[in-house]
C-alpha cells in the first residue's frame, strides 16, 4: 500500500463526543484524490467499517502500536466501483415493527445500549445475538441507527426491523434469517 500521500484523521476527538465518526469517514474518503491514503487514527480496529468499505473496493492494512493506537490505513483498490450509498435494509420480508413484536412476544432478549459509550454498543449488541436461539429475537434500545451495525449484522445473516420513538431513542428487533 502506498503511503507516501497520507490524509490523516483522528476520530478520538469524535468518538469522545459520542459521535460515530462514520460520516467524517466517508466525507474524507469522497474528498480524496485517487493517490492518496487515508489514515484512521483510533484506540480500537474498525472492523465492520473495513468490511463495508471492502465490498466497496477500498484496500486497507492496519498497524497496532504499544501505546494501544491503532492506525488504519485505507485506499481506493485499483480497479474501484462505485457502490450504492443507500444503506440496505436486512428485512427482506418487509415485516413491520408492530408485526415482529407480536410474532415475537415471548421470546425476546432486551439489551439497552443507549448510555454506552462507542464502540460498546455494537460491541454488546453482537454478543447477545449470538447467544440467543434461532427461534428468539434481540430487542435493542440504542440512541440512532447504529451505521456499522448494520452491515455486520447483515454478513451474519441476521435481519431487523426498527422504530424511531424520538430523536434519542431507536427500538431494534432484530431476528435470525
Amino acid at each position: 500500500m502506498k503511503k507516501d500521500k497520507i490524509v490523516k484523521l483522528d476520530v478520538r476527538p469524535i468518538l469522545e463526543t459520542g459521535t460515530d465518526p462514520y460520516h467524517a469517514i466517508t466525507d474524507t474518503l469522497k474528498t480524496m484524490n485517487s493517490d492518496e491514503t487515508l489514515l484512521i487514527v483510533n484506540t480500537f480496529e474498525p472492523v465492520p467499517l473495513l468490511n463495508k468499505l471492502k465490498s466497496q473496493g477500498y484496500e486497507y492494512e492496519v498497524e497496532r502500536s504499544d501505546d494501544n493506537m491503532v492506525y488504519t490505513y485505507l485506499t481506493k483498490s485499483e480497479d474501484i466501483k462505485e457502490s450504492a450509498k443507500e444503506e440496505k435494509s436486512a428485512d427482506v420480508n418487509n415485516m413491520t415493527f408492530e408485526q415482529a413484536e407480536e410474532k415475537y412476544k415471548g421470546k425476546m432478549h432486551e439489551i439497552d445500549v443507549r448510555d454506552l459509550e462507542m464502540p460498546m454498543p455494537m460491541v454488546s449488541i453482537l454478543q447477545e445475538v449470538e447467544k440467543i436461539a434461532d427461534d428468539e429475537v434481540l430487542y435493542v434500545h440504542h440512541k440512532r441507527l447504529p451505521q456499522y451495525l448494520l452491515p455486520e449484522l447483515e454478513t451474519r445473516d441476521w435481519h431487523y426491523v426498527n422504530k424511531e420513538v424520538d430523536e434519542d431513542n431507536m427500538k431494534f428487533i432484530i431476528y435470525k434469517k
